[in-house]
Parts: C-alpha cells; structure tokens; sequence
C-alpha cells in the first residue's frame, strides 16, 4: 500500500509505506494508537465491583458449605465437624466458622447413628468355643494333614499363590518347615499379597503373627494379626496413676513381639503424661480403672477362654476376664456392624482391636494428621477394613496421636504425636514372643 502527498513543487508523488520497501523488517516498535485510559473513577469502580463479586461468590460458597443439605456436601460437613471436636487442640476449627447450632445438630446426628449398639452385647450365639483357624471361615474341611496344607489353613488371610511362588522359587526359606517361616518385607519388594490384594509386610510363623499394609484414599496403616489369642495380653504402665509409659517402653519391658496403644486417658489441654486411665481397665481379674458411665461406652476384653467380648460393662463381671478396658464406640459384635455407617467420629488416626471366629486378633493402626501421607479415616471405614478380614467381635480403642504399632524393635507405624514416638501410655496390648528364630 502507498500514499499520495504533495512535494515541495506542489505535484503529488507516491510514496511506498515502509512495509512495502522493508518487508522483512520487524515493525512492532511502530507507534500504535494509545488506547484511551479510564478515569481513576472508573477504575476505583471496577475493583470495587471485582471485590464485591469474589465477596459474593465466597459468601455462597460459604452458605451452602454450612447449611446445604445436598447429601454429599452434609456428610462432609459433618465429617469435618466431628474431626475437628474430637480432638483437644483444634476444636476452633469448627467452632471459629461454623455456627453452634450447625455443629450441635452434626453432633446430635452422630449420637443418633450411635444408639443403635446401646444394647448389643457380644454373646457369640451357639459358638461354644473358638474354631479351629481357617475351618468356619473358609467352609472347607482339611482332608490332608499337611504341614503346608495346615499352614495355609491357620494363615487363610494368605493370597497363597502368591506366597507358593515366591517361597517356590526361595526353597532355603522351608529348610525348617512351614511352622518356622518367617519373611519380613517393609519395603514391599516381593509381591506378596493377602486374599484382600493388600501387601504383606510379615510372616512370623515362629510367634504366629502376620502383618499386612492397607491404605485408601485418605490414609495409611498397619493391620496385625495375632493367631494364638493366648499370646496377647493388655499390660499396665509401671506407675498407672502417676504417669504412663512409652510404646517402647512396654515392648522393651516385657520381650514383646509386637504392641499397640489400648486405652484413652485424662489429658487436660492436652498435656496428659497418660498415667490416669480413662475408663475401666482390668488385668488377671483386677480392675484399676474406674467404669465410664457414658451411653456410647463399651466394655472390651479376653475372658478366660481367650475369646473376645465386646458388652455394657453392666452385662459382665470383671473377675471373668485375663483384661479388657473401656472405650467407645463398639464396631462389630457377634459379625454385625454395631454402628450406623453415617457414624464417623471424623478423619483422625485410630486404633481397632477384633477378633475372628478362630480366635486370631486383628489389630489395627491407621496413621493420619500427615497431609501428602495419609490423614487417617473414620471408624466407619476402620470398620469395613476389619470386616473385610472377617472380624467376629471389634472395638474402637483410643487413637489420634496415640495410635501407634512397634514390631520387633523398631515402630512401624508414623504418629502424629510431637515426638512421632507415641504418647505416654496407661496400657499397651501386647503380642509377647514364643521365639527369636
């Protein structure tokens, strides 16, 4: 494109546009016409109208966040409220945002879900005594009185092509048979798998144990479980009543194998040393505790004949128990789910004790209040993990900061208490050692 103008003479010459001669040339420095600035006026206006927007958009978010009664965003809201009042430090979290007549309703919400295990009492129907491992459960009769046979029968929670594969392949393992078949895999190298797809991390046959991984999508943990109930014991800190004692500690003390926290303490602030026992606590019949008379609170222990009951502490006799302690809530009794599934107590980290129908313990520990590792779960769910392994009788026992597992010398699970060691303890339940092979 060119342009007309007059020279000096007054003829018209064309002139080419600077484009035509220098059509290579970068021409983004030529002066563009400015654009025409707003007053001040107008742009005060216009963030205020942004402000006044993001303001608008927050504050239904918010509303709908709290009032709502979509489904979906009312059990969410009441899981964030019970994670935030079941704790001692972190109650603002709710109490800050959300009005009190929002959380009073969550939380008489919870305590609906709850009552329906008010009266259920462990009673194990016509089970006279505890099953021979792996028989009831699987429905399958042993037909050859095997070692290995009798092996896979006692570890039925064993995914067994897995473990035939791999101890196929590593024949050295079976030098001392099956009964001494001990295989330890925290790193989770070897593919080895429960019936449930979950890793496993031990086989310990030499003191009957086993020690699976599980997770989800918002936690992480450790379930163990113990074969011979004989095995396990609830012990009580050296001075209960003064101060309680490590995880470490306990195990350490008393050449345990492996040891869970059990029961709650009083921990004004927060600050407890775990030496005053929350609850009803009993060891060989004696009672050191004192009982709760709350309504959601149950009674859990191993009587005489090792089997697990999980009742009001009005419907039992201490004297009949080796221990037990009180907690609350109860999880499964007699194979039946005790609370309603809308019952979550919020996302925290936790501790479960059951027991199958063959007598094995599960015990389990889930890690939680570690963004990017795992934030724990609801008892709902430490529920369904239970079942899966098919808990007959389960309890809730004390969790959040003092939920922890020790393994033969080392901790396994990750506290989310300051010291990531644990809390101070009243009681430990502990898996003593038959051998160091």
């Amino acid at each position: 494109m060119s342009r007309r103008r007059k020279n000096m003479d007054g003829y018209e010459e064309i002139y080419p546009e600077y484009e035509e001669i220098y059509p290579e040339a970068d021409h983004s420095t030529a002066k563009k016409p400015k654009k025409k600035r707003l007053s001040r006026k107008k742009r005060r206006m216009r963030r205020i109208r942004r402000i006044v927007l993001a303001i608008a958009v927050i504050v239904v978010l918010y509303l709908t966040a709290v009032f709502s009664n979509i489904p979906f965003i009312a059990k969410w809201r009441t899981i964030y409220i019970m994670t935030a009042m079941t704790t001692n430090s972190h109650q603002w979290l709710a109490t800050m945002f959300i009005p009190h007549s929002v959380i009073e309703k969550a939380m008489a919400e919870q305590e609906e879900a709850l009552r329906n295990s008010a009266n259920m009492n462990s009673t194990w129907g016509d089970e006279n005594n505890i099953t021979e491992p792996g028989l009831l459960l699987q429905g399958v009769a042993i037909t050859d009185d095997t070692e290995k046979e009798e092996f896979y029968e006692k570890y039925w929670e064993i995914d067994s092509d897995s473990v035939h594969q791999y101890l196929e392949a590593n024949p050295a393992l079976l030098e001392d048979g099956y009964n001494n078949l001990h295989i330890e895999d925290f790193d989770m190298k070897l593919g080895l798998k429960t019936v449930e797809g979950d890793p496993i991390l031990v086989i310990n046959a030499p003191n009957n144990l086993l020690i699976f991984e599980t997770d989800g999508s918002s936690y992480k943990g450790k379930l163990a479980i113990a074969k011979e109930p004989s095995q396990v014991d609830l012990v009580k800190a050296k001075r209960l009543g003064s101060h309680g004692d490590k995880i470490v500690t306990f195990c350490e003390d008393n050449d345990a194998i492996l040891g869970i926290n059990a029961s709650g303490f009083k921990d004004p602030n927060g600050e407890g040393n775990g030496g005053t026992v929350n609850g009803s606590l009993v060891v060989d019949g004696v009672e050191y505790g004192s009982h709760k008379n709350e309504p959601a609170w149950k009674f859990v222990g191993l009587n005489k004949e090792n089997k697990m009951y999980v009742s009001n502490y009005s419907s039992i006799d201490v004297k009949d128990f080796r221990w037990g302690l009180e907690f609350y809530p109860g999880l499964v009794i007699d194979g039946v789910e005790a609370v309603n599934q809308g019952y979550c107590m919020g996302i925290q980290p936790r501790t479960t004790l059951g027991q199958e129908k063959d007598g094995s313990l599960l015990m389990l520990v889930i890690d939680g209040r570690q963004p990017g590792y795992s934030l724990g779960c609801s008892v709902a769910e430490c529920t369904k993990i239970m079942m899966r392994y098919n808990c007959y009788q389960g309890m809730n026992l004390d969790g959040g900061s003092s939920a922890v597992m020790y393994y033969d010398g080392r901790q396994i699970t990750k506290s989310s208490s300051v010291s990531g060691k644990g809390r101070y303890m009243p009681d430990a339940i502990l898996v003593n050692r038959i051998s160091d092979k």
